[in-house]
């Protein structure tokens, strides 16, 4: 991990839940098991991939590491690189218990790994790159971009706000609403103090970064699946 200028964007800082703490680690991972069907997903994104066996996928923000394994077991070689040096001891733990010891750690962020140019066939990141402001998005999909491969494909799966005539208060109301009740306060604490950004600027940063959108999914209200390949 190289050193970061100091007019650079902190991506170590808490911002949300405290992933330092392996209680909160643990509790994120059951609350997220309670209302998400996690195993399904993790299909639906090597499906969408479709990559042969033994090519590279970076998962960027990989958390409890249930992607990376996912991969694994599907004969990839994953790379899971997240901030919390605890998200990744749980994800190291997790993958150990299945034999699964093929499988990199790095300890960064969006701004800070820095994997040597067109390294990766694949890179997804779920659920993380809402903690950088927009500006920062860009210097992100910018770096993910520089470490695939030439036709590399990226998944992006995040909350993008994409409210209509409807304005943003119903639209939140009704984001938090969709929820269980015991995840309707982190919504809303997401929404007031996160970064999520709108569908139309998320698309035009992937553009700009060097990506054309294959897909472009929403199977929730406040939820987006972007499919991309680098052009």
């Amino acid at each position: 991990m190289k050193t970061q200028p100091d007019w650079q964007w902190n991506e170590f800082q808490h911002i949300g839940a405290d992933f330092s703490d392996l209680d909160e680690v643990e509790d994120y991972d059951r609350k997220h098991g309670q209302f998400r069907d996690v195993a399904a997903e993790n299909r639906q994104i090597l499906e969408l991939l479709n990559l042969p066996k033994g090519v590279r996928v970076l998962d960027i923000g990989a958390g409890t590491g249930h992607f990376v394994r996912a991969a694994a077991r599907a004969g990839l070689r994953p790379t899971a690189v997240d901030i919390s040096t605890t998200m990744l001891g749980y994800a190291r733990r997790e993958a150990e218990k299945e034999g699964l010891n093929e499988i990199d750690y790095t300890h960064a962020g969006f701004l800070s790994f820095d994997f040597p140019e067109e390294t990766f066939d694949a890179a997804l990141t779920s659920a993380a790159l809402h903690h950088l402001p927009d500006v920062w998005k860009a210097v992100a999909l910018s770096n993910i971009c520089r470490v695939l491969k030439p036709g590399g494909q990226f998944v992006l799966r995040d909350v993008v706000f994409g409210w209509g005539e409807e304005g943003h208060v119903i639209y939140c109301d009704k984001a938090i609403a969709s929820l269980p009740k015991e995840m309707r306060s982190r919504m809303a604490s997401h929404i007031a103090r996160e970064y999520s950004t709108l569908n139309w600027i998320m698309e035009g940063l992937l553009e700009r970064a060097g990506f054309t959108i294959l897909s472009a999914e929403k199977p929730l209200s406040y939820f987006q699946v972007y499919h991309c390949r680098k052009d």
